[in-house]
């Protein structure tokens, strides 16, 4: 039975599946791109990063961009794993509320180069622009379908419910503003920003419930 040996060998040990070689470049490109910044960071550093050549990172991406749209769809789908499996178990609408809010903030403090990446990025590319609305858009469905829930479950009608979905949109803008402001606190408790958020949604549930809608005079 033939034996590798020399450089044949060295090739051998170092093959690596292409998922997982994916895998790692994504990974690094990821840590680079939010510590660096997307524009100061370069194929050449993220190759480096991966003990791999600029015309291997190539092979799998075609431009930085679309490496940056690969760590972005990827950050997409860990995000929605994480509240997944938070708000499994809860007993309650507001308590799959409750968790799903402490899970976005838990999971951007474990990931804070996948915020950078998908809230502090600005590049004008369409392909770049429709990889942030998805981004922008699963955080939207994951907090809207949450805080109908949590309405309903208040007493809400389902008709009346449908009037809580502009408020679950302003609760994912506040969210992402208030993960940016947090930013700059690492010494707050992850749970009280979440609270604040929690408080902000119930007054508006509050106030469907009750039936108190402001108009102008």
């Amino acid at each position: 039975m033939p034996v590798a040996t020399g450089r044949s060998a060295a090739r051998t040990r170092r093959r690596v599946p292409r998922a997982k070689r994916e895998e790692q470049m994504v990974e690094a490109a990821t840590r680079i791109f939010g510590q660096r910044g997307y524009h100061e960071a370069s194929m050449d550093e993220i190759a480096l990063a991966c003990g791999i050549t600029k015309p291997m990172l190539y092979a799998y991406f075609d431009s930085k961009e679309g490496l940056l749209v690969a760590c972005m769809d990827k950050g997409e789908r860990l995000l929605e794993e994480a509240v997944g499996t938070a708000v499994l178990g809860a007993r309650t609408p507001e308590q799959r509320l409750w968790r799903g809010l402490v899970a976005v903030f838990e999971f951007f403090d474990e990931h804070p180069d996948l915020f950078t990446i998908a809230y502090a990025t600005t590049l004008s590319s369409a392909t770049f622009a429709e990889a942030a609305e998805r981004g922008r858009t699963a955080m939207s469905r994951l907090l809207t379908e949450l805080f109908v829930d949590t309405a309903i479950g208040a007493g809400v009608d389902a008709d009346a419910a449908r009037e809580s979905e502009p408020l679950a949109h302003a609760l994912t803008g506040a969210t992402i503003a208030v993960l940016a402001w947090s930013a700059g606190r690492p010494d707050e408790p992850r749970e009280l920003h979440a609270l604040r958020l929690m408080n902000f949604a119930w007054m508006g549930m509050r106030n469907l419930v009750q039936g108190e809608l402001w108009v102008p005079s």
